[in-house]
């Protein structure tokens, strides 16, 4: 099974990590931290939240007096990667955060990989927009590099820099890399690709899917990072094109939106207001779901909890599946959106190492996996595409 290295810690691909709002334990609803209990092997965290977002900010000097810095505070023992930020300022020509700040908060909070502050593009960019985002990335991977140069040994055991790939064809892309490789002397080791996911969830599958192939194809060794695309089919898109992880926010921000997760299988929305409303329609909604949460325990031993104590939940029978789903479900005004964010962090981190299963098998049925996962024609599509310019690459 493939490893990388981030920092210090190590980390079986591909993999995911889950993306992290600091204080989202209890603020946003959630019990407590869901790491061990859901399988979760690396958490991104965000320096923007540490530096410029007024409802985490007031929690930076707290985290400054955890001797083990963010991964005690988040009570995480693993993967850890701090990303700038930047998707926050999208559609903005200019970023109020500054490389230095996130340079220094990284070293400061002590993360595993600290990433450069890029400049993303939406999808339609014109070209113009694009040259010039990608030289504010390039000049901000510069000055944090420099100052990561000058730091004089007061730098964390195992701590990186990973800089970030912008660019929706090959030359933009082969033409970010060179300044990468110029910067840092040499090929980067870690490497991250940005302005994906608007691009993916937009229409534009195609084109991530070449994007990502063109990153591996001129990067065969690194570990590559493709930032929020997450989603549970994303993902699979990412992996199988070369990626060794990805990140995503997914299983916390649907469970806000009483939405469940399981793998090969749609959103489905647990709401009492839809249950009142269209009520022959949210059952068998409910069915379908309580049937393939069984399928997935009896063929592929996807397992659940009680996600408010970590205790496992046995499940032998539609019925009790059912009541699983009730479990999940808001009732008499409260809200469990604790549960349903541990069950679908859950599915997504089962996903990844079910993949991994599949790679390490060495059957070469990756392919008959995925097309396992896929329902909706448009990904089925999309799948092919991937497939057709991978075995192109000699994929």
């Amino acid at each position: 099974m493939k490893k990388v290295f981030i920092g210090s810690k190590s980390l079986d691909v591909p993999n995911i990590f889950a993306s992290y709002r600091i204080k989202d334990f209890p603020r946003a609803g959630l019990r407590s931290h869901p790491w061990q209990m859901t399988d979760t092997q690396g958490v991104l965290l965000n320096a923007f939240d540490l530096l410029a977002n007024r409802r985490t900010k007031a929690f930076t000097e707290d985290i400054r007096r955890c001797e083990g810095k963010l991964h005690e505070f988040i009570e995480f023992d693993g993967p850890l990667m701090l990303d700038s930020g930047a998707f926050n300022f999208l559609q903005h020509e200019d970023i109020s955060i500054t490389p230095t700040e996130v340079l220094n908060i990284g070293l400061e909070m002590r993360p595993n990989v600290s990433v450069v502050l890029d400049h993303p593009f939406p999808p339609k960019a014109t070209s113009e927009e694009i040259n010039e985002r990608w030289m504010n990335t390039r000049s901000n991977t510069q000055i944090m590099f420099n100052a990561l140069s000058q730091c004089n040994g007061n730098v964390p055991n195992g701590f990186q820099l990973m800089p970030v790939l912008h660019g929706h064809d090959t030359d933009t892309l082969k033409n970010a890399l060179d300044d990468v490789i110029e910067i840092f002397g040499q090929e980067p080791s870690v490497v991250g690709i940005g302005s994906l996911a608007p691009l993916a969830q937009n229409g534009s599958k195609r084109t991530a899917i070449d994007v990502i192939l063109t990153v591996r194809r001129l990067l065969p060794n690194a570990h590559i990072h493709c930032f929020s695309l997450g989603s549970a089919l994303l993902m699979l898109f990412a992996f199988y094109c070369g990626a060794d992880t990805v990140d995503s926010q997914t299983w916390v921000m649907s469970a806000a939106f009483k939405q469940v997760q399981l793998p090969g299988f749609h959103l489905t929305r647990l709401s009492p207001t839809e249950a009142k409303r269209y009520p022959e329609k949210y059952q068998k909604n409910r069915l379908a779901f309580a049937q393939h949460l069984l399928h997935l325990i009896e063929t592929e031993n996807f397992c659940v909890k009680d996600w408010d104590t970590g205790e496992d939940w046995s499940i032998n029978n539609e019925n009790e599946a059912l009541i699983y789903l009730d479990y999940l479900e808001d009732r008499a005004g409260v809200n469990h959106v604790h549960r349903r964010a541990c069950h679908n962090l859950y599915a997504f981190n089962f996903e990844a190492r079910r993949v991994r299963q599949v790679i390490a098998s060495n059957n070469n049925n990756l392919d008959e996996f995925i097309q396992g996962r896929m329902r909706s024609t448009v990904y089925r599509r999309a799948f092919e595409y991937a497939a057709d310019q991978r075995s192109k690459n000699g994929g």
